[in-house]
């Protein structure tokens, strides 16, 4: 896990700034619908970018096992509207996500201007 943490800082080290917006999704082996060691550790790195888990449901179900180690990460604070929905899509022991982020054009505009 520490190597993969080291990696991933990096990584968003050097993408973080002002005008680029990061969004993570995936599967990270790591459950959260508990906590964990893995989970403190990797939401710790995370919350130094601003990023946030927005697992609020299991998207994986299987033999009696209740896992959300599924997970998208974005910046709560940035996109302050969004829903996220399950998608059983047949194709995976996992469910799909899908994210819908509104956008006020507010900020939009205020973000081409500066």
């Amino acid at each position: 896990m520490g190597n993969f943490l080291h990696t991933l800082d990096s990584i968003l080290n050097i993408l973080h700034n002002n005008t680029f917006e990061s969004i993570i999704f995936g599967d990270v082996n790591i459950n959260y619908l508990k906590d964990n060691d893995k989970k403190s550790k990797l939401d710790n790195l995370l919350f130094t970018y601003n990023l946030y888990s927005t697992a609020n449901f299991p998207p994986r179900i299987h033999c009696n096992s209740i896992m959300a180690i599924d997970n998208i990460f974005i910046d709560k604070v940035k996109y302050e509207n969004y829903s996220v929905y399950p998608l059983v899509n047949g194709l995976s022991d996992h469910d799909a996500q899908i994210i819908i982020i509104i956008l006020l054009w507010i900020n939009v505009i205020a973000k081409l201007k500066a």
